[in-house]
Order: C-alpha cells, then sequence, then structure tokens
C-alpha cells in the first residue's frame, strides 16, 4: 500500500548514494528499519536466475566478516529483535523491529551483514538445501504455485516471466564466485535505500546513520535497462494436476506500471471486482456456480509493468465454466455502473450499491492501517523511493480520491477489455493417476 502522505518525516542522500527516509512515530517504543536494493528476479538472466533468492538467505542467515550466521541470530535475539528479508521481482528487502532503546544495535546489525557478507562455499551449499527443500514445498501449495506461473504466462519473454524462486538449475550450481560478483554489484549503497520509522529524534538518528554507513563507498552503479512490458497478444490457459482436493483458478490481466497515472483507477477496480464486502465479480461468479468458494483480486504494480490477478476456489469440474464466466465479465467491466451516480432517478439512487465509494473506504481503510503498522510503512517508504519515477508523484490518496466512475470504466476497457489473460488451472490427480 502507497504511503498516503509526507508526515514528519525528513529525507536525505548520503555522498555514497544512499537514499534514507526518517519518520518520525511516538505511538510505541518501537523502531523499524527496513533497507532495499533495486535488485530482483527482473535483474536476472536465464543464468543467474535465482541468485537473487539465494543471496537473500545468504544475508540473513550465514553471517559476515565479523560475525559467524549463529552468532548474528543470538544477538538479534538477545536484543529483541524481529528480522527478516524479501526478495521480489524488482526489490530485495530486509526489516528489522526492536524496541527503540536498541537502535544502535539494529543501524550496525544491518550495516554489518548487508554490507560485509562473507560467502563461503559451505554457507551456499547449506543455504541451496533451504532453497531446494522450499521448490519441494512450493509444488505443494498450490496457490503459492500459480500465482507464479500465471505471471510467468502473463510476462513471456520479458524479466517479469522469470520466477522468483528462480532455476534450480541455477541455485544447484551456484558457487561463491558466481554469487559473490553478483552481491558485489547489486548490494551497493548507490543502488539501495534505508526507511527509518520509529520513536526516535530524527536529527540525532541522522547524525548516527551518516557516522555508521556514510563511509560505505559509491560504486557508480548505473542499472541495467528492463524495457516495459508489452501487452499480451494472446491468452493463453493451462491446466495443471497437483495432489490437491479443490480447484484453484488464477487469471491475469496486463495493468498499469508504478508510475502509471491509471495505477489509481486499477486500484479501485480490484478493490471494487474481486474484494471489499460486496465485490461485483465476486457475487456475478457465486452465481454463476455454487461451488465457487472464494473470489479475490490483486494489483501488482511493478516498475516496468503490472498484473492484475483474480484467484478463484471452486469445485474442479466447475474451473473452465467459470474462467469463461470471469472472461466474459471483465470484458464487459469498461460498460458496468460503479457509483450511485451512474444510475438514473432517485429511487434507483437508493436501492444502488456504491462500488466505487465502497473501493475508497477500503483503500483509506488499508492506508491507515499500514500507517499505523511502522514496519509496513518502512516498507512502503523504501518501495517509493526505489520505483518512483515521477518528478512530483503527490500524495497517494488524493490520487485515489480523483478517480470517478468514468476513470474506472476507461481502465476497465483498457485492460480488461481485449480479453487477453493468462489462466492456470490447478486440479487433483486423477484417480487413475493416483
Amino acid at each position: 500500500m502507497p504511503l498516503s502522505g509526507a508526515g514528519p518525516g525528513r529525507s536525505f542522500v548520503l555522498d555514497n548514494g544512499l537514499q534514507v527516509f526518517l519518520y518520525e512515530k511516538h505511538d510505541l517504543p518501537l523502531v523499524h528499519i527496513v533497507i532495499g536494493f533495486n535488485v530482483g528476479s527482473k535483474d536476472e538472466s536465464e543464468a543467474t536466475n535465482g541468485l537473487v533468492h539465494l543471496l537473500e538467505h545468504c544475508i540473513l542467515f550465514r553471517g559476515s566478516t565479523t560475525r559467524t550466521g549463529a552468532q548474528v541470530t543470538t544477538d538479534i535475539r538477545r536484543h529483541g529483535a524481529y528480522f527478516n528479508g524479501h526478495t521480489g521481482q524488482d526489490l530485495a528487502v530486509f526489516e528489522i523491529s526492536l524496541p527503540s532503546a536498541e537502535i544502535e544495535f539494529a543501524l550496525c546489525n544491518q550495516r554489518d551483514i548487508l554490507f560485509n557478507l562473507a560467502l563461503s562455499q559451505a554457507d551456499i551449499d547449506a543455504e541451496k538445501r533451504v532453497i531446494l527443500e522450499e521448490y519441494s514445498q512450493m509444488e505443494d501449495d498450490p496457490e503459492r504455485s500459480a500465482t507464479s506461473l500465471v505471471l510467468q504466462g502473463l510476462f513471456p519473454g520479458h524479466p517479469y516471466g522469470r520466477s522468483v524462486m528462480g532455476r534450480r538449475e541455477v541455485v544447484e550450481a551456484a558457487t561463491s564466485r558466481s554469487l559473490g560478483d553478483f552481491y558485489r554489484k547489486y548490494v551497493v549503497a548507490d543502488n539501495g535505500a534505508m526507511a527509518v520509522v520509529g520513536d526516535f529524534a530524527a536529527s540525532d538518528i541522522e547524525v548516527r546513520i551518516r557516522d555508521i554507513f556514510g563511509a560505505l563507498p559509491k560504486t557508480g552503479f548505473e542499472p541495467e535497462a528492463v524495457p516495459m512490458a508489452p501487452p499480451l497478444k494472446k491468452s493463453s490457459s493451462q491446466r495443471l494436476e497437483r495432489d490437491v482436493r479443490e480447484g484453484y483458478l488464477y487469471i491475469a490481466f496486463t495493468a498499469p506500471d508504478y508510475n502509471s497515472p491509471d495505477q489509481y483507477a486499477m486500484s479501485l477496480l480490484v478493490e471494487a471486482l474481486g474484494r471489499g464486502v460486496n465485490p461485483m465479480l465476486g457475487g456475478y461468479l457465486h452465481s454463476q456456480r455454487d461451488s465457487v468458494q472464494s473470489v479475490t483480486m490483486s494489483y501488482l504494480p511493478f516498475r516496468f509493468g503490472g498484473a492484475a490477478v483474480l484467484s478463484v476456489r471452486a469445485d474442479p469440474r466447475d474451473l473452465p465454466a467459470v474462467e469463461r464466466a470471469a472472461e466474459d465479465f471483465l470484458k464487459r467491466a469498461g460498460n458496468q455502473n460503479y457509483s450511485k451516480k451512474d444510475v438514473l432517478g432517485p429511487e434507483a439512487e437508493m436501492a444502488a450499491f456504491d462500488y466505487l465509494e465502497m473501493a475508497k473506504n477500503q483503500i483509506r481503510f488499508a492506508s491507515a492501517q499500514a500507517e499505523e503498522s511502522g514496519l509496513q510503512l518502512a516498507g512502503s517508504l523504501v518501495r517509493h523511493m526505489l520505483l518512483n519515477a515521477r518528478p512530483d508523484p503527490g500524495r497517494y490518496l488524493d490520487g485515489i480520491e480523483k478517480v470517478d466512475s468514468s476513470a474506472l470504466r476507461k481502465a476497465a476497457g483498457r485492460y480488461f477489455g481485449k480479453g487477453e489473460y493468462a489462466a492456470i488451472s490447478i486440479v487433483p490427480i486423477k484417480e487413475k493417476d493416483r
């Protein structure tokens, strides 16, 4: 969820290029630090697809040149910290939350594990085994595997079509040299951003950040060009058998990128169509097939493209009909009434459900929740610093407020009206094949 406003914060850039945002939030005696790097599966090739994910594991669990992985874990527990990392299509981020009295430790810990990584072959091989086990777990998780596969179908031939988990053979073949080269290229100050949110005095913490991170070198990092993802030219639909009891259907459509002015309308569309208290598409699919158990939509705005993903859980025998019904409804989404103002007459207006206002309320609520959570807020700030390419992006909620039902119809027609999509159905293994 993007940040709704600037808030009580200050931003600056170190001489080495590291972007920093400090946001004072004194409701709880906690501090949250998120450091992100502009590297994800979009920056990998077929020969390196999986190195970002492997690198994340090594940074989190394999220690630095000054401490072993076990010592890092012990230190984190001793200071009462929550600690994690995430990799995605665009970014790799590392986060820590702990009592605000321990902020000095948190800053030094993140500086150490991120920029002093030790990469022995033994440690890399140990993390390989963990990741290879994750592959098996993902294959057994229909929702995780379907999301990955449907995005691969939506972005054929584009970097976003690569799996965030990576290719098994790449991970298996990784060496300390190959991973070290990748690490030294991308995990650098001038490819990163840091957000610190919580109970502290920004003026004091700015001094400490400059002391702790300021000596990192400026490498002159220049990101390699990534093309914008083109619209899907032809629909694809794949049916996979897995050890499941229910049916899972995922349908993905091309959607606006992170910096597109259409992002606001798309955010509201997925709320109106597949989320909230009375989603339009959800109600329609339930009316078409009694076996439909759940319907939801999500919008994934990437730096060089975007995806709107519909997920449905239903009787596997009904999935082909559900897919056709969803395609038909979304093709007509550009002609729907989303606001009470779209209907004629006071009686009709009173009876109509205002999908647009419902969607705006949901986004207002989600944005407020994100700002209440210091960790979510820090993550949003880092994502914005690394992905925003607009000189004056404005406030996210201001953009949401300006959207009317006409804008929803235009966006629905532009992104859903042509009908091209990628679909993945996951169904139980046939009895004869068990």
